[in-house]
């Protein structure tokens, strides 16, 4: 009797342990890409069909469908393509050509290899308009009394 209560108190302290150890799982990379963005910036609702290459020299590949520009200035743009774009996460590099210093939705990007050979081609979508958060001033409190 006691052996059968022993063990049903080990299965039962498996199933609860395993719900903490899912609670605790780690992070995709994807999901460490987007909170480092979401530390910077936030998103404010607004959506261009196109950004200046000149201001946007910087990307960060956060997962198959989504890419983040940056650069100059106090913006950044979310663009979720079309579909899926298959091993742009994995190859973390890709290529664009434009007429001029605009690129936009609909503008077509190619995921490139580890040697700079093409392997997949996708659309941009709508570029989301993402600020910069305000930093925070260190040594100062809210309620200074003297």
């Amino acid at each position: 009797m006691t052996k059968n209560l022993l063990c049903a108190a080990l299965f039962v302290a498996a199933l609860i342990g395993g719900g903490v150890a899912a609670e605790e799982k780690e992070m995709t990379k994807a999901e460490k890409r987007l909170q480092k963005i979401e530390q910077k910036y936030q998103a404010t609702g607004e959506r261009r069909q196109c950004i200046s290459t000149r201001r946007m020299p910087h990307s960060v590949v956060i997962d198959d469908s989504t890419i983040f520009f940056s650069g100059l200035g106090k913006r950044g743009y979310m663009n979720r393509l079309a579909r899926n774009c298959p091993k742009l996460a994995f190859e973390n590099r890709f290529a664009y050509q434009t007429i001029g210093t605009q690129l936009c939705k609909s503008e077509i990007i190619t995921v490139l290899d580890s040697y700079g050979s093409p392997w997949s081609s996708c659309a941009l979508g709508d570029f989301e308009v993402w600020e910069k958060k305000p930093k925070e001033k260190s040594g100062e409190t809210e309620n200074q009394s003297e």
